[in-house]
């Protein structure tokens, strides 16, 4: 049995609003999920789940009309859907009553429930959020009820406030694969038959590395899981070195090559690391300028000679300054480094 997995689509979201991407990001999201549904109907898999956070928040009637449109597209593909903490089935929300095509097995209760995947003789498990927040192990007791057929659960959560999940006790379930959704890294183990496919296009700038789908093949008591990537942008990182010797041109040049050699479509989070002249000041507005970079940090140390300066000023407010951080950098935490370097700088800039 094959199936394509994937979670946490966040449809309507539009990450980082403060950068004049977003709206762009947002339309993307759309746009990848539908390639994705191509996808599907391309490779004609037995089963297409979407394990939780379909939307970012409640669907609008017409938004969940036009997901329908693309789902019916791929009929009779079987698509098994739940709804998760970010679109959970709320008073008066637009999936109490909407009607899907007849290939979406959407789980619309908040109580475990199981469909027939039609053709192939296996069994969907799953339950839709009610409310945002789940703080009960509600998958700790789930098992099969026909433990003869191929059973596959879909699931949402994975941390205290959201369905926590006992993996070992989840892995000796009975269920031949178990498709999860929230944590929106990839996450599988080998051999394991359960699996985080991560969010589809990445939401957050901490969401870093390859986003995409997961490709599964199922047999009764084994699974084979296959990451796909898919996203159209990813966030990355790029960790530059600084010298004494370094200049701001020669800092932006090689941020936009990095930035030219790994895709200027993907966001970057900049990181400057090492060792700079006293009176060199990193201008971080200028690196914004560069593309799509969403944020930048100094994690640069000012470079003094630290026991040439002690011998310099001994007995004076700098000498006894440098003293109090005694001889070994050895024992120094990254915090006291940074603390002693710039105490350094502001006492120096008083003389």
């Amino acid at each position: 049995m094959r199936i394509i997995h994937t979670a946490d689509i966040h449809l309507g979201a539009a990450p980082e609003k403060q950068y004049n991407w977003s709206a762009m990001r947002g339309k993307e999201i759309w746009e990848t999920f539908a390639a994705l549904v191509a996808r599907v109907k391309e490779l004609q898999p037995d089963l297409f789940i979407i394990a939780g956070d379909l939307f970012h928040r409640s669907p609008l009637e017409r938004e969940l009309r036009e997901v329908s449109e693309l789902l019916a597209d791929i009929s009779p593909i079987p698509v098994a859907v739940i709804a998760g903490n970010h679109d959970y089935i709320r008073d008066h929300s637009s999936y109490e009553s909407f009607q899907w095509s007849e290939n979406v097995i959407f789980f619309k209760k908040g109580d475990m429930h199981r469909a027939p995947v039609a053709g192939c003789g296996a069994e969907v498990y799953g339950l839709s959020y009610r409310q945002t927040q789940i703080t009960e192990g509600i998958y700790d007791y789930v098992h099969p009820v026909d433990p003869k057929k191929i059973n596959i659960l879909v699931a949402h959560g994975g941390d205290e406030l959201h369905a926590p999940i006992d993996y070992a006790r989840l892995a000796e379930s009975g269920f031949d694969y178990i498709a999860l959704g929230h944590l929106h890294t990839p996450r599988w183990q080998k051999e394991r038959n359960y699996a985080f496919p991560g969010s589809l296009e990445p939401i957050d700038m901490n969401e870093t590395g390859e986003h995409g789908y997961l490709d599964v093949e199922v047999q009764k008591g084994a699974c084979d899981v296959r990451f796909v990537p898919f996203a159209r942008r990813n966030y990355r990182e790029l960790v530059i070195p600084v010298t004494v010797k370094s200049t701001m041109t020669a800092i932006t040049r090689e941020i936009s090559a990095r930035m030219a050699a790994e895709g200027d479509h993907h966001m970057y989070r900049v990181r400057l690391v090492g060792e700079r002249n006293p009176d060199f000041a990193v201008d971080i507005d200028s690196i914004y300028l560069l593309g799509n970079i969403v944020k930048v940090e100094d994690d640069t140390e000012l470079s003094y000679d630290y026991e040439k300066l002690r011998r310099e000023n001994e007995g004076n407010m700098l000498g006894i300054f440098i003293s109090g951080f005694g001889d070994d950098d050895a024992k120094l935490s990254e915090m006291e480094k940074k603390a002693r370097a710039y105490g350094v700088q502001a006492l120096l800039n008083e003389e």
